[in-house]
Order: C-alpha cells, then sequence, then structure tokens
C-alpha cells in the first residue's frame, strides 16, 4: 500500500506538469500581528440573484474547526466531513462527466477548460484529503476550517500547525458552487475564500497566539485562486 504522502506527491506531480500556470516555490505569507480586528471580521456573502445581479446577503456565513484529534466515534463533526468530502468527490465527478457529454455545456471553449481544470485540480485536493479519513488515524497537528453559508460547505481548507506558523496545505470548494460562480449563475456565492481566511485568523489569534504567520506554496491555480494570495489582498485591501 502506497504511504499517505507518496500518494499526495502523485496526485500532485500528475497534475501539476499538465497546468502551465502553475507557480513553483512560491511561498504566501501572512504576518498575523499586522491585521487589524475589522481585517479579519465576518463579512457576508455576495450572491448572484434571479437577474445575474450581486446582491449582500443578509445572512453572514457560519464556520467550524475540526481537528483530528479525536476519533469518529469521539468526534462526529469528523465523520460528517469525511461524508462531505466522499459526496463533494463524488459529485465533482459527475459534473466532469456532464461536461465531457455536453449535458452541461459551456460555449466558451478557454471557460470550460478553466472550468474542467479548476474541477479536476478540486478533486484531487479533495481525493487528498479524504486520506485523512480512510483508516481513522489520529492527528493533533491538522485542522480543518470550514466555511459554510446557510451550514452547506462552501469552502474547506487543511491546515497544518508547524510551530509558530500555519500552513495552508489545501483548499478546497463546493463544486457546485465552483460552476456557479464561474458562470455567473443564480445561486453561485462568493466571498467564502476570503472569510475562510479570516475565519482562520481569528481562531488562531483567540486558540493559537503562539502562531505568528500563516503560509503557503501556490501548488496550483486553485490554491492561488480560492486560497491564501486571494485573501492576502483582501485582507490587506477589504474594500476592494
Amino acid at each position: 500500500m502506497l504511504s499517505y504522502n507518496y500518494k499526495i506527491f502523485l496526485y500532485l506531480m500528475i497534475f501539476l506538469f499538465s497546468i502551465k500556470s502553475f507557480a513553483i516555490d512560491e511561498v504566501l505569507d501572512l504576518k498575523l500581528s499586522a491585521l487589524s480586528e475589522d481585517d479579519i471580521s465576518l463579512i457576508h456573502p455576495i450572491l448572484i440573484d434571479s437577474n445575474t445581479q450581486k446582491v449582500v446577503s443578509i445572512i453572514p456565513f457560519n464556520n467550524e474547526v475540526i481537528s483530528l484529534h479525536k476519533s469518529e466515534l469521539e468526534y462526529d463533526e469528523r465523520r460528517v466531513l469525511k461524508n462531505t468530502l466522499k459526496t463533494y468527490i463524488k459529485r465533482t465527478k459527475a459534473l466532469l462527466n456532464n461536461i465531457k457529454k455536453k449535458k452541461l455545456f459551456i460555449e466558451n471553449i478557454a471557460l470550460r477548460n478553466e472550468v474542467k481544470s479548476t474541477l479536476v485540480m478540486n478533486k484531487v485536493f479533495m481525493e487528498t484529503a479524504y486520506e485523512d479519513f480512510k483508516y481513522n488515524q489520529i492527528n493533533t497537528e491538522v485542522r480543518y476550517y470550514i466555511t459554510k453559508y446557510n451550514n452547506n460547505p462552501i469552502v474547506i481548507t487543511r491546515s497544518i500547525d508547524t510551530l509558530d506558523t500555519l500552513d495552508i496545505d489545501l483548499v478546497m470548494s463546493n463544486p457546485d458552487n465552483i460552476i456557479d460562480t464561474r458562470l455567473n449563475q443564480t445561486g453561485a456565492i462568493k466571498r467564502a475564500s476570503v472569510e475562510n481566511v479570516r475565519s482562520i485568523a481569528r481562531d488562531i489569534r483567540s486558540n493559537y497566539p503562539s502562531i505568528k504567520h500563516l503560509s503557503a506554496y501556490v501548488k496550483s491555480p486553485i490554491l492561488e485562486e480560492w486560497g491564501l494570495r486571494h485573501h492576502y489582498i483582501a485582507i490587506e485591501t477589504p474594500n476592494r
């Protein structure tokens, strides 16, 4: 049986060589002490309404932190997250198949390829994250940060606690929301990635004062768009 780390390596190597925009060894770092309370305050989603207009939701995001310090039997939230990942992986495969069979038709070829690449990489990251749950292993260094809207998970981030730094390891998204946001469809939920990193910063500030930095390596367009770089810009310029 392949080890967990080797499986991650294989997943990444298979897809990184197929993505031209991949940035190598670029470290994204966010110093937590530079952030004010306003910088990390809870924000509301922007939704696409039935007229394809952007509206600010009156309902804010809600967030959840799940660690792997207990087994599924002791910690039901862990089981729920496992099932969410499993469901999202299955849904992503169905969406990719629908695009292939033109049941989900995207006329613009460049946009179609972008959506497919995003879905494929998102699936890879979810499959990688799912390894944490397959054998019910205990890991005190890994935490998952989930940003939800109406209790529906929109962004899921896997992090690793490394001394004074929290490494953003994997950033994943609800596959249906990838479609909705890329195609600007009714029901799209925007700014979940911004709220996700704000929630991480709030949690660290409140519960892990020894952690001074958030960091990530840019592994793919998903991590660059949904991950720390987008959050860094959004936090530094909150009115943008």
